[in-house]
């Protein structure tokens, strides 16, 4: 049947009306109507109803033509009876005329059949009453001698009558034949034919209904109902789940949007989590960097604060030893004197290296006067320790600027500890073009940087050698010289077996490209 009130909402229409309710975690939802009932008042009733106005069109035209053809049915029997009366009343014989108005009977569509004579008498009769027809009318009818057909009343009974005239061969009139038939019969088949037409039309709309709430069911409410079942997940926090776009095209691009949606959030969160990392590592970042300020200027303090007693230390302990009187024993100890004050005026050195803040006047220079100063000043040392410096330069020259004083004393601090790290082995210096600008490494075949320090191996007065064998700021000046040259350094496992330590530095525009170092 066609519904014309909204039936009760399945689950999967509910989840499709409450659809978002879980993101917007208020659990409100919408006054107005669902999609079932929405459909039943917009598109099914509309439906139905033509559907309706069509049926009762056609049952209209049906009837009319029903109607006409009892008639004809009536007009057929009438014509069949025609000739037999007339050749029946031109013989006089009553009893034929009787007999052929009971005939009409046999057909089973008949309420009564009555002869009139020329004047509008009646002369036979066959049936439930006589007609009672005003004599005017049939005297009409039989004087007009054409056919006629007509309702009216016979014996109190609605009939329909049709009369057919009683003519001989030459025109004259012998009469009227008139046969009835009750008007219910008329009724009675109409009615049946509404009836089965009610009964088509709820058929019909019943089958309607059910195929259009199905495909309804089918292609709106199922798929509203998964999309909401998602949005229901990303409400609990599952935020990386993503709707499946499959179903109506229309269904399925709110899923690619909703799915597009999530991934711009997603990502817009992606975007505040790192821009928060990089506040934090910039806070990390300042806090160091005042914390190494402030070491800095405690190191240049102390350094200036011990360099004029050392230089006076180092002045008497000089002056003694001018003496002749001294005896050996004292000489040694005033040697040992200078020895710790030399010692003493390097680590003022490095602290007031450290401490510096600004740089140098920077100017371009080729790499190899760099690297051969510093290497020039660790080959006392190499020696001493019989370790073999092994240099390998590029084959052209690579131009950097660079402070000349500030980065050779770096890379000789490199070269010192890679020296201090190797005795009696193998120190590798070199230096090339790379792909991203200057590249100098040093390496050597000692024990190597253990994984745990390497995080902290340039952390000011950090250090891995024993009590007493390094301030723990040498590497910590490197680091700073390089960052000043805007560069970079990294420490890694050596193919020496050692430590490898790599500075990368930005070259001038005009230096030669070369391939990787041999």
């Amino acid at each position: 049947m066609c519904p014309y009130s909204s039936p009760p909402t399945t689950d999967a229409g509910a989840q499709s009306e409450g659809a978002g309710a879980g993101l917007a975690g208020a659990g409100t939802r919408s006054s107005g109507l669902g999609l079932r009932a929405a459909l039943m008042l917009r598109v099914l009733v509309p439906v139905c109803a033509v559907l309706g106005a069509a049926i009762a069109a056609t049952l209209r035209t049906i009837e009319t033509s029903v109607e006409e053809r009892m008639k004809d049915d009536v007009d057929l029997v009438a014509r069949a009876l025609q000739l037999p009366l007339i050749h029946a009343i031109e013989r006089e014989r009553d009893g034929s005329v009787r007999e052929a108005l009971r005939s009409a009977f046999g057909i089973g569509r008949v309420y009564g059949a009555y002869v009139f004579g020329p004047d509008g008498e009646i002369v036979a009769s066959y049936g439930a009453a006589t007609p009672g027809g005003p004599p005017e009318r049939l005297t009409e009818l039989v004087t007009e001698g054409d056919r006629a057909g007509e309702f009216g009343a016979v014996g109190g009974r609605r009939v329909y009558s049709s009369f057919v005239p009683l003519t001989d061969i030459w025109g004259r009139s012998l009469g009227l034949l008139q046969v009835t038939r009750r008007q219910s019969d008329f009724d009675e088949y109409v009615a049946r034919l509404r009836l089965g037409a009610l009964g088509a039309l709820l058929l019909v709309m019943g089958v309607v209904t059910v195929l259009v709430l199905h495909g309804h069911h089918r292609a709106a409410i199922q798929p509203l109902g998964r999309l909401s079942d998602s949005m229901a997940r990303v409400a609990t926090g599952d935020t990386g789940h993503r709707a499946a776009e499959r179903g109506p095209k229309e269904i399925a691009n709110v899923a690619a949007t909703f799915n597009r949606m999530l991934d711009a959030l997603e990502a817009s969160a992606q975007e505040v989590r790192r821009r928060r990392e990089a506040q934090r590592e910039l806070r990390r970042e300042l806090a160091s960097a005042e914390k190494l300020a402030a070491v800095g200027e405690l190191s240049a303090g102390v350094a200036h604060e011990l360099g004029a007693p050392l230089s006076v230390i180092d002045g008497r302990a000089q002056r003694l030893l001018r003496k002749t009187d001294l005896d050996g024993a004292t000489r040694r100890d005033l040697g040992v004197v200078r020895t710790q004050v030399t010692r003493m005026e390097a680590i003022v050195r490095q602290l007031l290296e450290f401490g510096r803040a600004e740089s140098g006047r920077k100017r371009t220079v080729d790499l190899a006067t760099v690297m051969g100063g510093a290497v020039a000043a660790s080959r006392d040392a190499a020696r001493r320790a019989e370790t073999r410096l092994e240099v390998r330069p590029p084959h052209e020259p690579v131009s950097v600027e660079a402070d000349v004083r500030r980065l050779e004393e770096a890379v000789g601090n490199i070269v010192r500890n890679a020296v201090q790290a190797a005795p009696g082995g193998h120190v590798r210096v070199a230096w090339r073009r790379s792909e991203a600008g200057a590249e100098l490494s040093v390496e050597d075949d000692g024990p190597g940087v253990p994984d745990e320090a390497r995080g902290r191996i340039f952390d000011p007065f950090f250090t891995t050698k024993d009590s007493g064998q390094g301030t723990g700021l040498g590497l910590a000046v490197v680091h700073g010289v390089v960052e000043d040259h805007a560069g970079r350094i990294d420490v890694e496992r050596s193919t020496l077996g050692g430590a490898r330590f790599k500075v990368h530095l930005p070259v001038q525009a005009d230096s030669p490209s070369l391939g990787p170092a041999p």
